[in-house]
C-alpha cells in the first residue's frame, strides 16, 4: 500500500497536531510490542446494508503510538472487512481513519484498541449523497433466455420421424442452482454466492421454484457471513426473511448479521420475533430452535462487549455474554442426541466465552 498525494497531505496535518520527540515516546514504552488489531466495515447509513459502490478508499494515520508515524492508503472492496494491525508497545493503538467512496459523503473518524486486544468487525455508516448513482452501481438484471424456436437446439432432430427425441436443456435457473449448491457443499464461499446471484426473481414465491429460491438467498446469506462480509449479508437475508414462512433458520441468520453490523436491538427483536412462534413449530424443532435463539443474543452481547468503548459497559455487556452464553450450553446439553450445527455452536460458544473472560480480567 502506497499512500497517495492526498493521503499524504491528510497524514502530515493528522501528523503535526500529535507529534512529539523521540525522548517522550519513549518514555512512555510500556513493556514489549504487542499487535493490535481493529477490524470495521463501511455500510450505508441509510439501510445498514454494503455499500452501493464497489471500491471503497481507505485512509489512515497512527496517532498513538506517535512514534509509528504510519499513514496508509488503499481501494479496497466495499463488500469486505478492513483490518489495520500494529505492534505497539503503549496503552493502546489510536488510528485516524477516513473513508471515501465516490456515493457516499467522506467519512472521518477515530479508533482506539487496547494494547494486544483486537476488535471487530465496527461497523461505520457513511450517508450516502442525494441524486447521486456511482458508476455500475446497479447490476444489469439476469434474464432467462428465450424458448429456441422450432429446428434449434433442444428440438427432436428433422427427419427423424421423432424417434429421436433429444432431452430439453435445464432451466437456466436450475444450472444456477445446482452449481450454488454444490459450491456451498464444498465450501467455496465466493463462488456460491457468485452461482446463486445468478437466479432470477420468482414470478411465484410460493411456487417451487420460489421456495428454492428463498433457501438459496438464506445459503447466500451463510456464504457472506464465512467469508466475513457481513454488510452483504444483511442484505440478503432480509430479502429471504420477506417471503411468507421464511422458516427459523432465516431469522437466526438474519439476527446473527444484523448483530455483527452493530444493529443489536433489531437482531434481538428478530430472535423474540422467532421466539414467539416456537408454539407452532413441530415439537421435534423447539429444543433445537429454543437453543439456538439463546446462543444467537449470547453472540449479539459478545459483539456489544467488542463494540463497548468504556471500562464499565465492556464489563456489564461481558457479563452479559458469558451469562446467555452458559445458559445456552445448559440449554444444549438436555438435547440428545446433539445436531452437528448444535455441537458447533457449543463449541464456539466456550470460546467466546472464554475470550471475554480473558479481555475483562476474569470478571464474569
Amino acid at each position: 500500500m502506497r499512500p497517495s498525494g492526498h493521503g499524504i497531505s491528510v497524514a502530515l496535518a493528522l501528523a503535526a497536531a500529535c507529534s512529539a520527540p523521540p525522548e517522550a515516546s519513549r518514555e512512555v514504552a510500556r513493556g514489549p510490542a504487542e499487535p493490535t488489531r481493529v477490524v470495521f466495515q463501511a455500510v450505508d447509513a441509510g439501510t445498514g446494508s454494503a455499500l452501493r459502490d464497489p471500491e471503497l478508499t481507505v485512509r489512515y494515520l497512527v496517532r498513538s503510538p506517535i512514534t509509528l508515524d504510519v499513514a496508509e492508503v488503499e481501494r479496497v472492496p466495499t463488500l469486505e472487512p478492513y483490518a489495520i494491525e500494529h505492534e505497539v508497545t503503549e496503552d493502546a493503538l489510536v488510528v485516524e481513519v477516513r473513508l471515501e467512496a465516490a456515493s457516499y459523503h467522506r467519512l472521518d473518524t477515530a479508533l482506539s484498541v487496547p494494547k494486544g486486544g483486537a476488535i471487530g468487525p465496527l461497523t461505520l455508516r457513511m450517508s450516502r449523497k442525494l441524486g447521486q448513482l456511482a458508476d455500475g452501481e446497479r447490476p444489469p438484471p439476469v434474464t432467462a433466455p428465450s424458448t429456441p424456436p422450432a429446428g434449434t437446439a433442444g428440438s427432436t432432430p428433422a427427419g427423424t420421424g421423432g424417434a429421436a427425441v433429444s432431452r430439453p436443456a435445464p432451466a437456466p435457473e436450475l444450472v444456477a442452482l445446482q452449481a450454488g449448491d454444490r459450491a456451498f457443499q464444498r465450501g467455496d464461499w465466493l463462488a456460491a454466492i457468485q452461482a446463486y446471484a445468478r437466479l432470477p426473481a420468482p414470478e411465484n414465491e410460493a411456487s417451487r421454484y420460489g421456495r428454492q429460491y428463498q433457501q438459496a438467498l438464506v445459503r447466500r446469506g451463510v456464504a457472506h457471513i464465512n467469508r466475513g462480509e457481513f454488510g452483504s449479508a444483511l442484505e440478503v437475508l432480509e430479502g429471504a426473511a420477506r417471503f411468507d414462512s421464511p422458516g427459523y433458520d432465516t431469522h437466526l441468520r438474519l439476527s446473527q448479521a444484523q448483530c455483527a453490523v452493530g444493529r443489536s436491538a433489531e437482531g434481538r427483536g428478530t430472535l423474540a420475533v422467532l421466539g414467539r412462534g416456537l408454539g407452532r413449530m413441530p415439537a421435534g424443532d423447539r429444543p433445537l430452535v429454543s437453543a439456538l435463539i439463546q446462543y444467537q443474543r449470547g453472540v449479539c452481547s459478545h459483539g456489544d462487549f467488542d463494540r463497548a468503548q468504556t471500562t464499565r459497559d465492556r464489563v456489564r455487556m461481558g457479563a452479559a455474554a458469558i451469562g446467555e452464553l452458559q445458559d445456552f450450553i445448559a440449554e444444549a446439553e438436555r438435547i440428545s442426541p446433539a445436531p452437528r450445527q448444535l455441537e458447533a455452536a457449543v463449541a464456539d460458544a466456550r470460546r467466546r466465552i472464554d475470550l471475554v473472560r480473558g479481555q475483562v480480567g476474569g470478571r464474569s
